[in-house]
């Protein structure tokens, strides 16, 4: 009984991967299977073939989730003071990401073997240049120049959003000839994809100095060294549910033909520039976030791991709008 149920339960989640209802949505089936096994049970009689093959899928995985993962961690939108007068804030926020485009591996179907999507953006009807990310962001001050903050995130034209959690302490705040400098954490996590499990943890240094305008009005540049670490993989899909005559395959041919995308996990450097105006209670602020590219390598790889593969540079501006109290 339980071998049936399991072999539903494969049936059930490669169905699952294919009902995108968004144009952003991803189908991520259509990247390929990650396990040279699956490639072999597709008819790929060729072992270094089917190795190759789960190798580019693996690379076109890892090339997606560093675009999404780092455009849904890419806003900052604070200096390095912690905030307001009582120590709340409220802001509405949004974020243009760029993401990249790219063939990676063969550009046809294999034979015996459904496969459309060398290109890694495997997005139900659009190829995006740019992700349109909007988020609600609540900040609360502590004592001992400590804050703590949240954010909801979600992504235009998908079904995907993301929760955020932050901590920040400023070592240095509110001397007349010093900057402010604080050291900030946080740790995003992606949901609406139910195969996906996608995550960052994001670390690093912020400075800035607050200038007077007026009585009541204030600039802040600021600028912030940021480390960001990612972590994505995927439960197990069916990459098949039918032969290239159409004929629905068996369970036990399902269950071959399923793999789930091992851990990818990568270090990544990125550095943002903004500036904040204050007046009143009212808070603006606009950054641009720079990712200079990395080639990420595992030594000695076995069939589990990623090959070296090269992540492009890619840029990120965000904006908002908020009250400080």
């Amino acid at each position: 009984m339980r071998r049936p149920l399991a072999l539903l339960a494969v049936v059930a989640l490669s169905a699952g991967t294919a009902r995108a209802t968004e144009p952003l949505d991803l189908e991520l089936g259509r990247l390929g299977a990650p396990s040279a096994a699956a490639w072999t049970a597709a008819g790929v009689t060729d072992p270094a073939q089917a190795a190759r093959l789960a190798g580019e899928s693996k690379v076109r995985f890892a090339r997606l989730s560093a675009d999404l993962g780092l455009a849904f961690g890419s806003a900052l939108l604070q200096p390095g003071s912690t905030t307001g007068h009582s120590g709340f804030a409220f802001d509405l926020e949004s974020a243009y990401a760029q993401v990249h485009h790219g063939v990676i591996g063969a550009d046809h179907a294999e034979p015996g073997f459904a496969f459309d999507a060398p290109d890694y953006w495997v997005t139900r009807e659009m190829r995006p240049s740019e992700l349109f990310i909007t988020s609600v962001h609540v900040r609360k001050a502590l004592p001992f120049s400590i804050e703590l903050g949240g954010r909801f995130m979600y992504l235009s034209q998908s079904s995907y959003f993301a929760g955020q959690v932050e901590a920040k302490w400023a070592m240095l705040e509110g001397y007349r000839e010093l900057p402010d400098v604080a050291l900030r954490g946080a740790y995003t996590s992606v949901l609406g994809q139910r195969d996906l499990r996608l995550r960052t943890t994001d670390f690093g240094l912020l400075v800035s100095k607050r200038f007077g305008v007026n009585a009541v009005t204030s600039l802040t540049p600021y600028l912030a060294a940021r480390f960001t670490l990612l972590s994505a993989s995927t439960d197990a899909m069916a990459f098949r549910a039918d032969d290239t005559t159409g004929t629905p395959l068996t369970p036990d041919q399902v269950l071959a033909s399923s793999a789930a995308f091992p851990d990818f996990s990568g270090l990544f450097y990125r550095t943002t520039a903004g500036v904040r105006l204050t007046s009143f209670a009212v808070s603006l602020a606009a950054e641009v976030t720079y990712y200079g590219g990395g080639t990420f390598e595992t030594k000695d790889p076995g069939p589990d791991d990623y090959p070296t593969l090269w992540v492009p540079s890619s840029l990120a501006g965000a904006f908002k709008l908020g009250f400080e109290f």
